[in-house]
């Protein structure tokens, strides 16, 4: 099996590297959170922008639970894994852009999964195609492929760029502005213009894709006999017609037709340009204005179970949820949020609940629905769970029509950013082994890096990364070299001396990544430990492991609320208020009373040192939880905001609010009506400072 060749200590590839470029944010380690369903009570629109320093905006209303890690990369390997057995079935051009967007994603959920299976797949795909792009589509689809096997490239120099060197060089004084004249040839010809400028070095490349993209932005309608001087974008929809052809047209209800496919185009490849091009480009504050503005009206407009309709301003010309669009919408808002590009606190529920609208799409086969055929204009996705007629061994039969290589790339694309979302807590902390190879130090299994990799000689070894701070974790990953059947342990203590077992593999017997979730389901932890105790099927003698990364279910940051000072308005003696702030899911706190509107009961933490919050958590008591709840920010104990209000399911949880990142000292949960006969219970009141804070450290 081929891996990819070991680059220097450093060096990250591009398809996992982010470019923050212009004063942006820093891109996170890992954006929160982990559970399986996003419930956002209330509109569908966008939260208000995020207020200055010291003010607050009204209340967030409603709770986000966004999927853990395991969970999304489970959804993302079933749909791929349906899929790829049948690339070498497929018929006509399969080096062209609905194969090059399946192998983009493919190469995106390598990135994050570390299953060496999704590389050996891009590289395989590459070497039948020669390394070549196509002849037989319109210049940029017919160039697509050429991003993938740059990235392929960054991992393994045996994937050839010789005649993608040759086109960009011949496009780069040759091909027309105006060649990019409909609105899907941005996703399919704009990045590779920024990593032809990153490999040469010649800025020229940018100057290139910078008047391509201008080109269509502002005059793109021109192509169209008798038209204004105009382009495909609508300044004041803040959407792009598919070509000049839609600039008159009307939808069925007289409407503007704008197709969600199409502009879904356009915001990944915002997405993608802005994480490849060059720090510090000049370039980059036009492309992230077009974002940033593109996504506030996108968002706007998504449908309350989480998709977006072909048609983006009129959802009843074609009232079926579409899969294509709502995923290129759900990997460019992930993307955002996570390089700080677009505000958690509103765009966040976004992302949850179209994720949640995903993965309904996805069958348990795998068969991914709800996906619109080739096309240029809104229309009828296919909606049923499988295709007409199913593949075999030796036929694709309709799959490939009823559900598009590159409907598909899209979801893995998705779910490849949903995953860096909920990103884990143990990259680039302190960490320790009982012995390693010079050159493949313990460090390098949690560099974040599928390069590189800690190795030691003979068995049992062990790897013991040092969280630095107590959290709460329900999952882990590990990423064996070259797929090795490796047999391992991981335990887990809070103070590195009591150990508890959480995952058991010494009997495994398969090789490739392994996601693992907690046998004790989620656990208390502040050190984690891999114990690799053999190996099956192999003769060497070495451990060698490319990534051991722990996964936080719920949020990668400290609980700013954990141990600190804790009143209520009532408790129970056995039941006291400090046990809704101990991170313990064993222990709750209880009021000896059952709140009221007129006497609601309340949970008062002192974080003791100011800090900016941006999320709170409540796990309740099934059965005796809160139900309806408002969470209270204050700075001197004396005055007090409402962050959030929520009326909670009756469920466990955890409940989270991402809320304006707010100053306070003090946090408070009021309940106002419970799900208990007698009293309200509580097992933990969490609080989490302002995501960018934490990310800068």
């Amino acid at each position: 099996m081929t891996v990819p060749a070991r680059q220097p200590r450093g060096w990250v590839p591009i398809h996992t590297a982010v470019r923050v470029v212009g004063p942006l944010r820093p891109r996170a380690r890992g954006v929160l959170v982990s559970l399986v369903l996003a419930v956002v009570a209330g509109a569908a629109g966008v939260a208000p922008a995020q207020p200055a320093a010291g003010q607050t905006g009204p209340p967030v209303v409603g709770t986000v639970l966004v999927p853990r890690h395991s969970s999304i990369v489970a959804t993302t390997k079933l749909a791929a894994d349906y899929y790829r057995p049948t690339y070498r079935l497929a018929t006509g051009v399969r080096n062209g852009w609905s194969w090059g967007t399946y192998f983009q994603g493919v190469q995106a959920l390598f990135g994050t999964s570390g299953d060496q299976r999704y590389f050996t797949d891009g590289m395989a795909w590459g070497q039948s195609n020669q390394w070549s792009v196509t002849t037989a589509e319109l210049n940029p689809d017919s160039v697509k492929a050429g991003q993938t096997y740059y990235d392929l490239n960054r991992l393994d120099p045996g994937a050839a760029l010789a005649t993608m060197d040759t086109r960009m060089s011949t496009d780069l004084t040759g091909l027309p502005v105006g060649a990019y004249w409909w609105a899907d040839a941005l996703f399919m010809g704009l990045p590779n213009w920024t990593r032809w400028a990153t490999r040469t070095g010649n800025t020229g490349y940018l100057d290139k894709m910078d008047a391509l993209y201008g080109w269509t932005r502002d005059h793109g309608a021109t192509r169209c006999a008798g038209a204004p001087d105009t382009g495909l974008y609508d300044r004041t929809e803040r959407l792009w017609y598919r070509d000049c052809g839609y600039l008159t047209r009307r939808g069925p209800h007289g409407g503007k037709v704008f197709w969600s496919r199409g502009n879904g185009w356009v915001l990944a490849a915002m997405a993608q340009v802005l994480n490849t091009l060059p720090a510090g480009d000049p370039h980059a504050a036009g492309y992230r204005q077009m974002f940033t503005d593109m996504a506030a009206r996108v968002a706007a407009l998504q449908g309350p179970d989480g998709f977006w309709r072909p048609d983006l301003t009129d959802p009843l010309a074609v009232p079926q949820a579409e899969t294509s669009g709502t995923a290129l919408f759900t990997y460019a808002m992930a993307y955002g949020v996570s390089a700080g590009l677009l505000d958690r606190a509103s765009y966040l529920p976004v992302i949850a609940r179209a994720w949640a609208g995903l993965i309904t799409a996805v069958q348990p086969s795998g068969f991914l629905s709800r996906c619109q055929p080739v096309g240029s204009e809104p229309a009828q996705p296919y909606t049923q769970t499988a295709p007409r007629t199913a593949p075999t061994a030796t036929s694709a039969g309709t799959l490939h029509a009823d559900s598009p290589p590159f409907c598909v790339g899209a979801f893995l694309l998705a779910g490849s950013e949903m995953a860096r979302l909920a990103g884990p807590m143990s990259t680039g902390k302190p960490v320790s082994a009982t012995a390693e190879q010079v050159g493949n130090e313990a460090a390098r299994a949690v560099d974040g890096r599928l390069t590189t990799r800690w190795s030691a000689a003979g068995f049992p070894q062990s790897l013991t990364v040092d969280l630095g701070d107590f959290y709460r974790a329900s999952n882990a990953m590990v990423v064996p070299f070259v797929d090795r059947a490796y047999r391992y342990r991981i335990e887990t203590s809070t103070d590195g001396v009591h150990w508890t077992l959480v995952v058991d593999r010494t009997s495994n017997t398969t090789g490739g990544t392994k996601v693992d979730n907690f046998g004790p389901g989620t656990v208390n932890l502040r050190y984690a430990r891999l114990t690799v105790t053999g190996v099956s099927g192999d003769p060497t003698g070495w451990v060698s492991i490319q990534e051991f990364a722990v996964h936080d279910r719920y949020d990668p940051r400290p609980n700013l609320a954990r141990g600190r000072p804790t009143a209520a308005t009532s408790s129970q003696a056995a039941f006291p208020a400090s046990n809704a702030t101990d991170n313990e899911s064993a222990t709750f706190w209880s009021s000896a009373v059952l709140p009221t509107a007129a006497a609601p009961e309340e949970l008062t933490v002192d974080l003791q040192t100011p800090a900016t919050v941006d999320t709170v958590r409540v796990s309740s008591r099934t059965g005796s939880g809160p139900r309806d709840v408002a969470v209270l920010g204050s700075v001197d104990g004396v005055a007090w905001t409402v962050l959030a209000t929520a009326t909670l399911p009756d469920a466990e949880g955890p409940h989270m609010m991402v809320v304006p990142a707010t100053p306070a000292r003090w946090l408070r949960l009021r309940t106002t009506n419970a799900y208990g006969a007698s009293n309200v219970q509580v097992e933990e009141f969490e609080a989490f400072e302002a995501f960018e804070a934490f990310a800068a450290r």
